[in-house]
C-alpha cells in the first residue's frame, strides 16, 4: 500500500499541476514540438519553473526565482 501525499507548499502546487497539464490531452501539442532532453522556462508572477521533455514525458522543476 502505498500514501501519496497532497502537496504542501504554493511551489508544489504549482509543479504538480503543470506536470499533469503537459502530460495530459492539453499539453501533448507542447511536448510534440521538444525535442527529447529540450527544456524551456516558464515564468509566472510567483514562480520559474523549467520543462524539460524526458522518455516522451514532461519532468517539471522550480527553479529559483530572482529579479535582477
Amino acid at each position: 500500500m502505498s500514501i501519496i501525499e497532497e502537496p504542501i507548499t504554493s511551489e508544489e502546487k504549482v509543479v504538480t499541476r503543470f506536470t499533469r497539464y503537459l502530460n495530459g490531452p492539453m499539453g501533448k501539442t507542447v511536448l510534440e514540438n521538444l525535442d527529447e532532453g529540450e527544456s524551456f522556462i516558464l515564468q509566472t508572477s510567483e514562480h520559474t519553473l523549467r520543462i524539460t521533455k524526458r522518455r516522451g514525458r514532461a519532468v517539471v522543476k522550480s527553479i529559483p526565482y530572482s529579479i535582477a
